[in-house]
């Protein structure tokens, strides 16, 4: 009898333990030192992925807060960026991670126009839209955007390293960390982001 309850414990440990691994399949560590603060993802399941990581904060170098993009193998812990605080100031900081499956390799384009351009664009409230390789529903967008002659401003991200850091940066700056690669297409329509876009719906919103 006892062996049996035994049994039975130890299957649902296992269960939850499961559960948990799966909850956290990229864990965000923290490493705090004298001088500097540490940050890593330890990739906990067996493929690899992508993480994005955006810190938000005062008190530290300016550098600290460019948005980073690594490539995490499974099983793997690595080092996603590094704080430095300012002399005689007490430093306060939150961050914002995300991750997805690794996507083709990416190739940068220097001639890319700079941060402070990019992020004029949503300032100015223009239209833009982000767009993958290999999406069907992208192309038809674009097309009917073209069509009814609508102005925006597209960004493919696999396309382009800054212009998938600019998708996580413009996600990070709105909140939302349930937006994921995969529900691309996605639109910025004055300040606003716009996922699941039904092509009709959307292009018609768009006219008036």
């Amino acid at each position: 009898m006892w062996k049996s309850i035994l049994a039975t414990l130890f299957l649902c440990f296992c269960w939850i333990f499961s559960a948990n691994a799966q909850t956290e399949a990229i864990e965000i560590v923290e490493v705090k030192g004298k001088k500097k603060i540490q940050f890593y993802a330890i990739n906990h399941t067996n493929i690899e992925k992508e993480v994005f990581f955006k810190i938000d904060g005062k008190g530290f170098r300016k550098s600290s807060y460019r948005p980073v993009i690594k490539k995490v193998p499974a099983q793997k812990k690595v080092l996603l960026t590094t704080l430095i605080p300012l002399r005689n100031v007490t430093p306060e900081y939150t961050y914002f991670s995300s991750f997805d499956d690794k996507l083709q390799e990416l190739n940068v384009n220097t001639t890319v126009k700079s941060w402070k351009a990019l992020d004029h664009l949503i300032d100015k409230g223009e239209t833009i839209i982000f767009t993958k390789e290999e999406c069907t529903k992208c192309e038809k967008l674009l097309g009917m955007l073209k069509a009814n002659r609508i102005p925006h401003k597209a960004f493919n991200i696999s396309e382009n390293d800054r212009y998938r850091e600019f998708f996580w940066n413009t996600v990070s700056k709105m909140k939302r960390k349930d937006v994921v690669i995969s529900s691309i297409p996605i639109a910025i329509v004055k300040g606003e982001l716009h996922e699941g876009l039904n092509l009709i719906s959307f292009i018609e919103m768009l006219k008036k």
